[in-house]
């Protein structure tokens, strides 16, 4: 790895590979020839850099989103002193064939080069999910499974923008395929009672159900109403004030019975939901309980 490169990995999962990127050229010059390691997409969030593909240059800054084919040899110059910084999105082939399917339905005959454009319009809203991303990874309060479905958000945004900018248009569901998402939904609904302790990445789920986790993702919220991170949570969280009530002591072994990674994930996710920690919760449960074992004494 080049010495101006520097390369911080934020979330690895069978969905998603989030890396972000610094790059401090000590020229402005086209550095030597880079290969793709994978298909990825780029935000440029700072700076301004040049993607050489042989003739072709296409300038790359915060407005722009970027696309890089597995195997692509390209360069790149700075024509502006401080370099940039980055963040890259690496998904598996399948998900982003099943991303761009519905714009191109034969996506997945298509051979190894995925993407047909090397760019498109980095929107303010996209701009701004990206970095309430960044702000949960870095927090560590983001799950797995909210980072692999907030990373597909972000992935369904950029591919309809791209599209869209090029005059396309989705082609409709047909009528069978809304009642296969309907029955999966439901056995996704079913997965997770049955494994909500466990802690679980939004590919598990597709596995599970046999069913994309790209679309999966998407027409989950569309018919439960919240995404499946969330189903998760409410699920975790009503297993939480069962075992309060029947007084669970330990909160970290609590936590980690759940699903939760720790004891402050836990209570963080608890506080938001019922507005006060677990220990607050079970305080004033011991107290009710307390205060009608009173009143039955005095009976």
């Amino acid at each position: 790895m080049a010495e101006h490169l520097r390369y911080t990995p934020l979330h690895r999962s069978d969905t998603v590979r989030i890396t972000d990127v610094r790059c401090r050229p000590t020229s402005c010059a086209c550095g030597a020839e880079e290969e793709s390691t994978s298909h990825s997409i780029a935000f440029p969030r700072a700076g301004v850099f040049v993607k050489h593909v042989g003739r072709q240059q296409v300038v790359a800054d915060c407005t722009q989103v970027m696309f890089f084919n597995g195997g692509e040899t390209y360069q790149v110059s700075h024509p502006v002193a401080g370099g940039d910084d980055c963040t890259s999105f690496a998904f598996p082939d399948d998900i982003l064939r099943d991303a761009m399917s519905s714009f191109e339905p034969g996506m997945r005959d298509r051979p190894d080069s995925l993407f047909a454009f090397t760019h498109a319009p980095n929107e303010s809203m996209t701009i701004f999910f990206l970095q309430r991303l960044r702000q949960s990874l870095r927090n560590g309060g983001a799950g797995g499974l909210a980072v692999d479905e907030m990373s597909l958000d972000l992935l369904a945004s950029v591919i309809d923008a791209t599209y869209r900018s090029r005059g396309r248009r989705p082609l409709p569901t047909p009528t069978r395929a809304r009642q296969v998402q309907r029955e999966r939904a439901e056995a996704a609904k079913q997965f997770l009672a049955s494994r909500f302790e466990t802690p679980l990445g939004l590919a598990d789920v597709g596995r599970a159900v046999h069913y994309s986790p790209y679309h999966l993702a998407r027409f989950f919220r569309q018919l439960v109403g919240i995404p499946i991170h969330q189903y998760l949570i409410r699920l975790r969280l009503g297993a939480a004030l069962e075992r309060l009530a029947d007084g669970a002591a330990d909160l970290t072994e609590l936590a980690l019975n759940l699903g939760y990674s720790s004891h402050s994930h836990f209570s963080e996710a608890f506080r938001r939901v019922f507005g006060c920690a677990p220990s607050d919760f079970r305080h004033r449960l011991t107290s009710e309980r307390l205060r009608e074992l009173s009143k039955n004494l005095k009976v």
